[in-house]
C-alpha cells in the first residue's frame, strides 16, 4: 500500500501549496536508498568533513577515503568555509572526558549542520562508557548518545540521520565497515543508534569493499516473501550462496529467488516434527556447513493478555523464539563455520512493548537476550551474533492494519514514513559482512528513530 503523504510530497506544487497555506501536514522527504551490490567506490559522490582531535579521526578519514569519499580534516576552531555543503559530518569525541569538553560538539556542529545536504549523515565516534577510566568520563561518553538521538530528530525532516560508534580500546581497526555503513544510503532508515565496537569476536579484520560475501553459504528462514525475501536478495547480491527455508506454501517464492541466485531451498514448517533435523541434514549433506544464519521466520497473534488463548501465546513464542534458538543450537556446534555470522530479526516491540502483543514482545525481547548471551562464547571462534529490530516496515502485514494505527506507525519517527524491507535487508547484510567483526551481542534498531524503543 502506498504512502499518500509521501506521494503528495513528491509533487512540488502540492508541497508549495501546503506550505503557503500553513497547513500542519507533515510532508516527508523520500529516502535515498542504494540499489544492487556494493561497489568499491560506493562513497565516491560524498563530501565528508572530519573533525575532532582524538585518535579515531585519522582512522575515519582513511576508511572513507578508501571507499571514494572526498574527505576534509578540519581543526576544531576552523571556520566552516563557504563552499557547497557537506554530505557527511564525522566528529571524533573519543578524548572528551569532562562535562566542559562537550562544548566541542557545539563548536564543530553548530556552524556546519545547517549546510549539511539533504539525505546527509552525522556520525560521532566515542569510547564505551562502561570502559571509561572515571565516572566523569563515562558520563560524558554516555552524553554522546543523547546528543545523536536529539540531533537525529532535528535532521529527520531532511531525511538525514545521526548515529554513534563507541570504539573500544584496541578495536580501532574495526571501525571502517560500521562507519561506512552509517554514512551510506544503506542506512537511510537507521538513526539515533549506537553500536559498540570491541574485540569479543577473535579473528583477523577482513574489510572487503565489494563482494564481501563471495564464497559464503547463507541460511535464511522465512525467506519466501517480505523481509525474508529482501534479506535473501541482498545476501545473494553480495555473493552468498543461499539456503532458503520456509513453509511448503512458500515454495514458489523461494523458487523465484533461486532463479536469480545460486542455492537451494527446504520447504518445511520449523515447528513440525523433525524439521530442525531436516534443515541441518540438508546443510550438512549439501554444503558441509553454513557461514551466515539469519533467523527471520516469525508470526504475530495479537490479543490483549486477558483475551489471548494459550494456543496463540504458544504459537508466537514457539515460532519467534523457540524455533530460532533450536535451529541456532543445532547448527552452532559443528555446522556454523568459524568467522560466521548469526542475525536474529527482533522488533522494537521487543524493546518498548505494544498493547495486545505480550506474546510477540516477549518473543522478540527473548531474541535480544539470547543474542547478547551467545556473543561471547561464539566470539572465541570469530563468530558474531546480533539482532536487527525493525520499526514500522511497509509489508503485507502492515498494509492490512486499520488505517489509524497504520498512519501512526508511519509518522511517529524522525523521517515521518515507514521503512521498507530493503532497509532491514541492508542492516542484516552489513552485520553479515567480514567488516562487522567488531559488532556482537548487540541490537541494531532500524526504525527511522521511532518514538517507541528508539
Amino acid at each position: 500500500m502506498s504512502d499518500y503523504l509521501l506521494d503528495l510530497a513528491k509533487n512540488p506544487y502540492a508541497r508549495q501549496a501546503i506550505q503557503t497555506l500553513g497547513l500542519p501536514i507533515p510532508l516527508p522527504r523520500s529516502l535515498r536508498r542504494a540499489e544492487g551490490a556494493d561497489r568499491a567506490d560506493a562513497l565516491a559522490t560524498l563530501r565528508v568533513i572530519v573533525g575532532g582531535e582524538g585518535p579515531l579521526a585519522p582512522v575515519a578519514s582513511d576508511a572513507l577515503t578508501q571507499a571514494g569519499a572526498a574527505v576534509s580534516r578540519v581543526e576544531l576552531q576552523s571556520e566552516p568555509g563557504h563552499g557547497d555543503g557537506p554530505h557527511v559530518l564525522v566528529f571524533d569525541a573519543s578524548t572528551l572526558s569532562q562535562s566542559s569538553d562537550l562544548a566541542q560538539l557545539h563548536a564543530f556542529f553548530h556552524p556546519r549542520v545547517r549546510a549539511l545536504k539533504a539525505d546527509g549523515r552525522v556520525v560521532v565516534l566515542g569510547r564505551p562508557p562502561a570502559k571509561c577510566a572515571s565516572p566523569a568520563a563515562a558520563a560524558v561518553q554516555r552524553a554522546l548518545l543523547g546528543f545523536v538521538k536529539s540531533l537525529g530528530k532535528e535532521l529527520g525532516r531532511k531525511a538525514s540521520t545521526a548515529n554513534l560508534l563507541w570504539v573500544g580500546e584496541g578495536a580501532e581497526a574495526r571501525v571502517a565497515a560500521p562507519l561506512r555503513f552509517f554514512v551510506s544510503q544503506r542506512a537511510a532508515f537507521v538513526s539515533g543508534q549506537a553500536l559498540t565496537l570491541g574485540k569479543t569476536a577473535r579473528s583477523e579484520v577482513h574489510d572487503l569493499l565489494a563482494a564481501p560475501l563471495a564464497g559464503k553459504v547463507a541460511l535464511v528462514t522465512g525467506a519466501a516473501r517480505g523481509i525474508g525475501a529482501a534479506i535473501a536478495t541482498r545476501l545473494g547480491e553480495e555473493g552468498a550462496t543461499l539456503v532458503l527455508v520456509d513453509r511448503p506454501e512458500g515454495q514458489a517464492g523461494m523458487d523465484a529467488l533461486l532463479r536469480q541466485f545460486s542455492g537451494t531451498s527446504v520447504a518445511v514448517d520449523l515447528l513440525s516434527e523433525g524439521a530442525i533435523e531436516q534443515v541441518t541434514q540438508h546443510v550438512s549433506d549439501t554444503y558441509g556447513g553454513v557461514d551466515l544464519l539469519v533467523n527471520n521466520a516469525g508470526v504475530t497473534r495479537d490479543r490483549t493478555l486477558a483475551k489471548m488463548s494459550a494456543q496463540w501465546w504458544s504459537l508466537c513464542l514457539d515460532v519467534n523464539l523457540g524455533a530460532a534458538m533450536a535451529l541456532t543450537e543445532a547448527l552452532r556446534p559443528k555446522l556454523l563455520r568459524r568467522d560466521g555470522r548469526v542475525v536474529f530479526i527482533s522488533s522494537i516491540g521487543g524493546i518498548a512493548g505494544n498493547p495486545g502483543q505480550t506474546n510477540y514482545g516477549a518473543s522478540k525481547a527473548g531474541l535480544i537476550g539470547y543474542a547478547a548471551a551467545l556473543g561471547t562464547p561464539l566470539g572465541r571462534r570469530g563468530i558474531t551474533v546480533n539482532c536487527v529490530a525493525p520499526g514500522f516496515i511497509e509489508t503485507a502485514m502492515t498494509a492490512a492494519m486499520p488505517a489509524v494505527p497504520r498512519e501512526a506507525g508511519r509518522r511517529l519517527n524522525a523521517v515521518s514514513q515507514g521503512g521498507l524491507p530493503q532497509d532491514i535487508a541492508d542492516a542484516v547484510t552489513f552485520l553479515c559482512t567480514p567488516g562487522a567483526l567488531g559488532v556482537t551481542g548487540q541490537t541494531l534498531r532500524v526504525c527511522g528513530l521511532h518514538v517507541a524503543g528508539a
